[in-house]
């Protein structure tokens, strides 16, 4: 029963950080600017404040939902022979730290655009540019935080991937989703190393691929939950090839 909870918790998390990121005003659908031009990014949350509070406070409850959900499965890791289970254990505790991180960046996110609000208010004490170059600051400073994800996601997520795949005999689709998930975590490590050794080629594009892949790796993570809210054998404590 408990690993149904922690799957359906998989799945709403996915949901809602997917729903989040493609509302957050400067994204994928309302306003979207540039996310490497900072102040672009902070006026469009500015802009639209109060959907950009609730956007992110969705996102801090999905990336909880996605820990809680991920470490239903760190029993399995313990009881796995071999290479897969300490794989599946790093993978799923590197997964927490980087969803911990972007917790973090989002209370920063929540603080950028509470400033961007000050602006707007009549206050005759401070200037509206005061709270606006305040907000950039916090912005820019929230992008470096979030790079430590950056860094921490393909590792999570190739470990978290091929652990996963370790305790399936034969292919199916759970099988196939973690290996999705590996592949993903791959293609995330080589652009963000290409991105460290050429910038040139241009980090807006960069990032657009590196986003998609996450939204792919998102819905594999998906089918996983879902079949960890089905009692699939494998996912379950007894389960597993080892």
């Amino acid at each position: 029963m408990a690993i149904r909870y922690a799957g359906m918790a998989l799945m709403v998390g996915v949901i809602l950080v997917i729903v989040a990121s493609a509302l957050t005003p400067g994204t994928a659908i309302i306003n979207p600017v540039d996310q490497t031009d900072f102040e672009a990014a902070r006026d469009a949350l500015g802009d639209s404040a109060i959907l950009s509070h609730w956007m992110t406070f969705l996102n801090i409850l999905g990336l909880l939902a996605l820990s809680f959900g991920a470490l239903g499965l760190y029993a399995l890791g313990g009881k796995q022979a071999g290479l897969g289970g300490r794989l599946l254990q790093f993978g799923i505790i590197a997964s927490v730290i980087e969803w911990a991180i972007l917790i973090i960046g989002s209370g920063m996110r929540h603080f950028e655009i509470h400033l961007m609000q000050r602006a707007t208010l009549p206050d005759e004490s401070v200037a509206p540019e005061v709270f606006e170059a305040a907000a950039l600051n916090v912005h820019i400073e929230m992008a470096g935080v979030i790079l430590t994800f950056i860094v921490l996601y393909p590792l999570a997520t190739m470990a978290l991937g091929y652990g996963l795949s370790q305790r399936f005999g034969s292919m199916n689709i759970y099988k196939g989703a973690s290996y999705v998930t590996a592949a993903c975590g791959l293609v995330g490590l080589v652009i963000f190393v290409i991105a460290m050794n050429a910038p040139e080629l241009g980090v807006r594009t960069l990032f657009g691929i590196n986003s998609v892949f996450l939204y792919i790796a998102s819905i594999a993570l998906f089918v996983i939950g879902y079949g960890m809210y089905k009692g699939r054998n494998e996912l379950a404590e007894e389960g597993g090839s080892g």
